[in-house]
């Protein structure tokens, strides 16, 4: 089985902390996820329900004939107070209150957001529901910090690495599945 997550184009709003904050796409985010889409062949598609993913993937799904999968585990982390906030405010005037999610994640729980072990657990668990889908190819459009969290598990890194991974607007990362629980990942490709 080859996984392809897919992180969304480039959404309005700017540089926030855009978590659960349902911007749409930008004009050039649909172009991006298009452009990325252009050469690969899937059988079934998985999103996240918020709109930066589901729109294109209910689109792209449609226009193929594909089976869609809106999966709420997917949605973004919480960032709490932060949500919507640029990144140099909040870096500025929070820096204390955020460090923790570069310093010591797997310790992390945002301003009446969400704890990293949490966001983790649902993430995981919509992970293991698309393992479950019976194609050879299955596209899952989701976010950076999914897609993270997602790494983590297929290539085994610790929590204090995640955020080292760049996942830029409308990255690919295919993953080869093998064999059932426990699976054998290798990531075939990222970027």
């Amino acid at each position: 089985m080859n996984i392809y997550l897919l992180r969304h184009g480039e959404p309005e709003g700017g540089e926030v902390f855009r978590g659960r904050t349902d911007h749409p796409l930008t004009p050039l985010g649909w172009q991006q996820m298009q452009t990325a889409l252009a050469e690969i062949n899937v059988q079934h598609v998985v999103t996240s329900p918020l709109s930066r993913c589901r729109e294109f993937a209910r689109q792209f799904s449609e226009a193929r004939g594909l089976p869609l999968n809106i999966e709420d585990d997917l949605q973004e982390f919480d960032f709490g107070r932060f949500e919507n906030k640029s990144f140099s405010s909040v870096m500025a005037e929070d820096y204390d209150a955020i460090k923790g999610l570069w310093e010591n994640p797997m310790h992390y729980t945002a301003p009446q957001g969400e704890a990293v072990l949490d966001f983790e657990a649902r993430v995981l668990k919509a992970w293991f529901k698309v393992l479950q889908i019976k194609q050879e190819n299955v596209l899952v459009i989701c976010h950076g910090g999914v897609i993270r969290l997602l790494l983590k598990e297929v290539l085994g890194l610790p929590f204090v690495n995640i955020n080292r991974m760049d996942v830029p607007y409308a990255c690919i990362s295919q993953v080869d599945v093998q064999g059932h629980e426990p699976y054998f990942y290798r990531l075939k490709r990222h970027g």
